[in-house]
């Protein structure tokens, strides 16, 4: 039964055999979940064996029954979140600082103390089996350290990665950066709110399911019930553009494929706006008038200038990506030359995102009732590849109804 499983998750360590550690920043961290492999898989045996062995070589102290459950439900949840983050190229965050763990919520959540979660990092630095950069305590934003596995643990780790879950239960609503009293507001909403119950739908539809990076599909805003909205899960996460592992991964042990809506913040942006269609090939238009045959840079160009609130800001964050004034200018022109309703650093990037959540929770949900899984990446849904026309045809029609008739376009990407 689980053969295709385990030679997919061989085929896919193939792949990244020859990649170097993750660059350190943002887009490449990962926070510590409560990761497990459960009693019915196939891998628990091999799991669990494995875990017992780093408690029995790491535990130097006398601990009751009780505390010594804890000090194995934390190497649990690391080696697991390390099996992980070798699959997804990321930093796992972890926090050295004692005072987290009385004041972040989710460390709270979680039970996760500070005392065994050092002691478990300080045994795999000892031992050579991790890459460690140290957190520093900045005033108002502190670095966690960022752990990456290195092949002595990766590679007795990688055969579990499509068994290992996070256990899919409430909230399935988060807040990253609460203004006011929206951080309590949102963890406190009834069961009978509209997306508690839309949200509770896709979880519990989902729970009968495999795919890898399994946990549960929230729904994430940024600092209110107004900005941003997107559908967040680790699947997404997962590489797909210099090596792609997310393409080749499997639905309840079938192969996939993704249907992506095409330069969809910009169709949306001009939809919504303007009632405008953006035609079929936008940003290849945009770079025929500016004399630019770089499609990728004209849509960062262009995403980035949607999202900004100002010139300075959306400037400043190309030039450290690497674009010079004269350049943006040139992209920017054409792309008001071509569309001239097309609204630039208006701040457009959070309404997008709403917009784009609430499609995609609205086609998950006709999967529901049709038992078909759809998983959200970005502006993409991932469904089994017997699936494919079924999700184009709602997706089409979904984003259509959304944006008052206006049509858009998507394609599928296959393995």
């Amino acid at each position: 039964m689980h053969t295709k499983v385990n030679q997919s998750t061989a085929k896919l360590w193939d792949l990244l055999d020859s990649l170097k550690l993750p660059d350190d920043d943002y887009s490449n961290h990962t926070f510590f979940r409560p990761l497990v492999v459960h009693k019915s898989s196939p891998k628990y045996d091999y799991a669990n064996e494995l875990i017992e062995s780093f408690v029995a070589r790491s535990n130097t102290k006398q601990r009751g029954a009780k505390q010594l459950a804890e000090f194995k439900r934390h190497w649990q949840y690391m080696l697991m979140n390390l099996c992980s983050v070798s699959f997804q190229r990321r930093w796992l965050l972890v926090s050295l600082d004692k005072n987290e763990y009385s004041n972040d919520h989710w460390l709270k959540l979680q039970g996760l103390s500070y005392g065994l979660t050092k002691e478990i990092v300080s045994y795999l630095v000892t031992t050579g089996m991790i890459e460690l950069k140290l957190g520093k305590r900045y005033e108002n934003n502190p670095a966690r350290t960022r752990l990456f596995p290195t092949p002595k643990l990766a590679n007795v780790l990688y055969s579990l990665f499509f068994f290992i879950e996070e256990d899919i239960k409430p909230p399935y609503l988060r807040i990253n950066e609460g203004e006011g009293n929206w951080t309590s507001t949102i963890l406190s909403l009834p069961d009978d709110h509209p997306e508690v119950i839309e949200m509770t739908t896709i979880n519990e539809f989902l729970k009968g399911h495999s795919w890898a990076c399994k946990a549960p599909v929230r729904l994430v805003y940024k600092s209110n019930a107004f900005n941003g909205g997107r559908l967040s899960t680790p699947f997404q996460n997962l590489p797909d553009r210099n090596v792609r592992i997310r393409i080749n991964t499997l639905i309840d042990e079938q192969p996939i494929c993704e249907v992506d809506f095409n330069a969809n913040h910009l169709r949306l942006n001009l939809a919504f706006r303007s009632k405008e269609s953006a035609g079929d090939t936008p940003y290849e238009d945009i770079g025929e008038i500016a004399g630019v045959n770089n499609r990728d840079q004209i849509k960062r160009i262009i995403t980035v200038a949607m999202g900004a609130s100002d010139e300075a800001g959306g400037y400043g964050s190309l030039y450290t990506e690497g674009f010079n004034k004269a350049y943006v200018r040139r992209i920017h022109d054409a792309a008001l030359k071509r569309f001239p309703k097309l609204q630039l650093f208006k701040g457009w990037g959070v309404y997008a995102q709403n917009f784009e959540g609430q499609i995609l929770k609205d086609v998950m949900l006709q999967g529901v009732k049709k038992d078909i899984v759809c998983l959200p990446v970005h502006d993409a849904v991932a469904v089994q590849q017997q699936h494919q026309a079924w999700a184009k045809e709602v997706m089409l029609d979904t984003w259509q109804r959304y944006m008052d008739g206006v049509k858009t376009r998507v394609k599928v990407d296959m393995p």
